[in-house]
């Protein structure tokens, strides 16, 4: 019975199509990630043009399953993994994997490998900024999902498998960010990340240390720069990650774009 309703339940979650949702600027949703993003891309050098919420019901199922492994590894109970909102840098031809598939650190920038062979975030977007590209000749496949522009869902967790409001739909993303968005933009994607317990990391590492040497199945969540204050995080599990946001700025010097 238990195994016939979640084949069920992921039968369902596949014929859910992968959405984009039109974030209003002035929503809580949209001023709490445009606060967040100036914090160390000031204004108005840096300019936000658009904010897209992704809501992708199967990696949302794999990070909520992720979680709830991780709160079981600390006794459950209400012990959940310590879970941060942070932001990555991608190019433009890279937004459809990881919106459509997650993160993957083969196909990613590697940042040097310094903290080791994992997926990298920062706490802030000045660091994530790096890694973004800039102009509209990139080429990438021809990809679909779907885009609603309606008023946003508050961020819940079951949102993110709830069928969507009904808004306008463009059934084709990639001529949206290749066509409509603007050709000298950035792309940089806020991401929800389970940190969990995390440790120093180091360029030889494929996956975290060990947590407790008296047990070899026990490991540390994710790897950082400064553990006592951690400006980047490196997690070597794709589905401790799940993209919430994409956002297209722009960055201007004197009122005059600079790539």
């Amino acid at each position: 019975m238990l195994a016939n309703l979640t084949q069920t339940i992921k039968e369902c979650l596949l014929d859910m199509p992968v959405v984009l949702y039109d974030v209003n600027p002035f929503a809580k949703e949209g001023v709490e990630i445009s606060t967040k993003f100036h914090q160390t891309l000031f204004y108005p050098e840096f300019r936000i043009q658009r904010v897209w919420r992704i809501q992708n019901p199967i990696l949302w199922l794999h990070y909520s399953l992720k979680k709830k492994q991780l709160s079981q590894e600390l006794g459950g109970a209400g012990r959940y993994p310590e879970e941060r909102q942070l932001f990555h840098g991608t190019f433009r031809d890279r937004l459809e994997p990881i919106i459509k598939q997650g993160f993957d650190w083969r196909i990613g920038k590697t940042h040097g490998k310094k903290l080791g062979n994992g997926i990298y975030f920062g706490r802030h977007a000045v660091g994530a900024h790096e890694f973004t590209d800039c102009g509209g000749d990139n080429k990438s496949t021809r990809w679909k999902t779907h885009i609603f522009y309606s008023k946003p869902l508050q961020f819940q967790s079951t949102n993110h498998l709830q069928a969507s409001e009904n808004g306008t739909a463009i059934s084709d993303i990639w001529s949206l960010f290749k066509y409509h968005s603007h050709t000298d933009s950035h792309f940089m994607l806020a991401v929800r990340v389970l940190v969990g317990r995390y440790t120093m990391g180091k360029p030889s590492l494929l996956r975290p240390p060990q947590f407790d040497e008296r047990d070899l199945s026990v490991r540390y969540d994710s790897c950082v720069d400064n553990v006592s204050a951690p400006q980047t995080f490196v997690i070597f599990d794709q589905y401790q990650a799940y993209p919430e946001y994409v956002i297209e700025y722009q960055h201007c010097i004197n009122n005059r774009l600079r790539v």
